[in-house]
């Protein structure tokens, strides 16, 4: 009975400890601008390869706090800006190529519900206004 009771409060505090690393506001900004984060999930589950041109990349700024990548076929840009854990995006630009797949198309109204994120580590997760995790990336 008390090695049960044991687990339990260790596993509690283990998952209280996770949840207590993520990074938010300026720690945020700056861990977000020294790399690239490669599309790695959508909802959870690994994205098909197949469905995009080349795989998703976003690029953070902090000098200029403006955002960079593609988004599976076409580049894109535009502004961003964080306060504690939220996360949005000014008005984003992108070239018009034409692309074969569907995974262009899902990535943005997906991108474009994002209003949350989570960085642990070289996880960036993005979650809409539901606090769903709609995307997962990866540092590179």
């Amino acid at each position: 009975m008390k090695t049960k009771f044991l687990s339990v409060v260790c596993a509690i505090v283990l998952i209280g400890l996770q949840s207590c690393s993520c990074k938010k506001g300026a720690e945020a900004i700056a861990e977000l601008s020294t790399g690239s984060w490669e599309l790695e999930q959508t909802f959870g589950e690994p994205i098909d390869k197949g469905e995009f041109a080349k795989i998703p990349v976003l690029n953070f700024d902090k000098a200029e706090n403006r955002l960079s990548g593609n988004s599976g076929c076409n580049s894109m840009s535009g502004s961003y800006t964080i306060n504690e854990d939220k996360i949005s995006f000014g008005p984003i630009a992108q070239t018009k190529m034409a692309c074969q797949g569907t995974g262009e198309g899902k990535f943005m109204t997906l991108f474009n519900s994002v209003q949350k994120f989570k960085l642990q580590g070289d996880k960036l997760k993005l979650y809409d206004g539901n606090n769903t995790k709609v995307l997962s990336f990866i540092k590179k």
